[in-house]
């Protein structure tokens, strides 16, 4: 582990159990801290008050004001006296899913009972240092500059919704924390995964392995890897992905899919912070954040007993949620820029841009495969374009379909209007004109009088649109 920065650092540890405040503070003190004891939150508000502290240690079950309850208070001094200080909850069994909420809520990180000194110390160390890079770097999260780094390459988005999330993960990236990342297929959870992994600033290896793809009974092998001699045809031993991401991050794709057997043994290390290889006695150290990642509702899962409850609780202690590509269409043109210069460079192409028919046929298609999809769909379109830019004839037919079934449903509802029978021996009269006039005319405000993108939302062309305008005096005022 690199050279810790606890030296001289002020800790303040709570808890009602003597016995734990008294061995856990000897130990701290041997490695540097300057440590208080307080047996209840009360009694560490009092503490408070006469100065701040580095870091404040908490249990979360206290006599009388809990371990949350303190956390709010010291996240109001840290307001008032401009401080922030490093807050680390202890849970018990039976606790986590508290922690979790303690995270939510400001807490830098948890530990669990009984209290391992050594990976304590490291909580803590990873911890200050998060905070000591939020200072110097402050990230910018406002203002995003840093959107056009390395860090980002592959991250693109203009929405509120991903902007929300990116600032969040800046903030929480340094702890140690287990993440959950969740989201349709192909929305990008295994780039969102890379970028907590860089920012991070863990030494090691991004190790993703996807759990759906690997035979029950290769899974263990897989993870823990194993010993020469283990198992028949084990003529040499081989690292788990464990043991390869210790340093770095491990990456647990489809997470939902790992068997009830797997999902105990995983508990286990995850608990223990520590695996063993198969044929193997010797336990190696865990020293990899864990992000899983899965495109089902896990607490779907966990009622139907397909997923462990006290799993579920470990691994969704920060919890990423990526809404689809059809509810954030600020981020489809961006993208598709974004995979036509990817693509013009592999295929050695210049295309220059995408035509606003195509824009418009890609803003207004609904994505069932999401990112992967619209990366699919200009790799295509960058391909079979032989202009400089990309038109609705190089998109696959699905999307015009689309299109065109929405202008039939429009189209449906004047064919209804106009076949209304007399009702009661009252001549129903339909103004068609003015029905159309008032279709074009919201449309054109929609699109803010751009007649190409009008005429693909309406599906008609830009030619019969012109008539219209000029048939109802639609011009624009502007």
């Amino acid at each position: 582990m690199a050279e810790t920065i606890n030296k001289n650092k002020k800790l303040l540890l709570v808890d009602d159990e003597k016995n734990l405040l008294r061995v856990v503070s000897l130990n701290l003190a041997k490695r540097g801290f300057s440590v208080d004891t307080a047996v209840s939150a009360e009694e560490a508000l009092i503490f408070l008050s006469n100065g701040g502290y580095d870091v404040i240690i908490c249990d979360l079950r206290l006599g009388g004001m809990s371990g949350i309850e303190l956390l709010s208070k010291v996240k109001e001094y840290d307001e008032e006296a401009d401080k922030n200080t490093v807050f680390i909850v202890i849970t018990a069994f039976g606790t986590i899913k508290q922690a979790v909420e303690a995270i939510k809520l400001g807490a830098d990180d948890f530990i669990s009972k009984p209290v391992d000194i050594n990976s304590l110390v490291e909580t803590i160390d990873l911890a200050l240092r998060r905070k000591n890079y939020a200072k110097i770097d402050n990230f910018e999260v406002q203002n995003g500059s840093d959107l056009n780094g390395s860090i980002f390459k592959d991250f693109i988005f203009k929405s509120s919704a991903m902007n929300e999330i990116l600032n969040e993960v800046k903030l929480t990236s340094k702890s140690q924390s287990n993440v959950l990342i969740t989201g349709e297929t192909g929305t990008g959870k295994e780039v969102l995964a890379k970028v907590i992994h860089i920012l991070s600033g863990r030494s090691g290896e991004f190790v993703p392995i996807n759990l759906s793809a690997i035979p029950e009974g290769l899974m263990e092998s897989e993870l823990f890897g194993f010993e020469r001699g283990a198992f028949t045809g084990a003529v040499s031993g081989k690292k788990g992905k464990f043991e390869t991401a210790n340093g770095g991050t491990l990456f647990l794709d489809e997470i939902a899919d790992m068997p009830l057997s797997m999902q105990v043994k995983l508990l286990r290390v995850i608990q223990d912070k520590e695996f063993s290889r198969i044929g193997s006695n010797d336990a190696i150290k865990l020293n990899a954040k864990i992000i899983s990642a899965t495109n089902i509702p896990l607490e779907n899962a966990v009622i139907e007993k397909k997923f462990r409850e006290d799993l579920f609780y470990r691994i969704n202690v920060l919890h990423f949620k990526i809404p689809p590509l059809r509810e954030r269409k600020e981020d489809i043109i961006p993208l598709a820029n974004f995979f036509v210069k990817k693509y013009c460079a592999i295929n050695k192409k210049n295309i220059a841009s995408i035509s606003d028919s195509a824009i418009n046929l890609l803003k207004n298609y609904t994505f069932p495969g999401n990112i992967r999809e619209l990366e699919n769909i200009i790799e295509r379109a960058v391909v079979v374009c032989t202009s400089d830019s990309i038109m609705p004839v190089h998109l696959p037919k699905t999307l015009t379909a689309e299109t065109e079934r929405e202008a039939e449903t429009e189209t449906e509802k004047f064919r209804y209007v106009d076949s209304v029978p007399e009702n009661r021996g009252d001549k129903i009269n339909i103004n068609l004109d003015g029905l159309e006039m008032e279709l074009i005319k919201n449309a054109l405000e929609k699109n803010n009088y751009n007649q190409t993108k009008t005429a693909a939302s309406l599906g008609i062309t830009r030619k019969r649109l012109i008539t219209k305008i000029k048939k109802y005096s639609l011009f624009s005022d502007k």
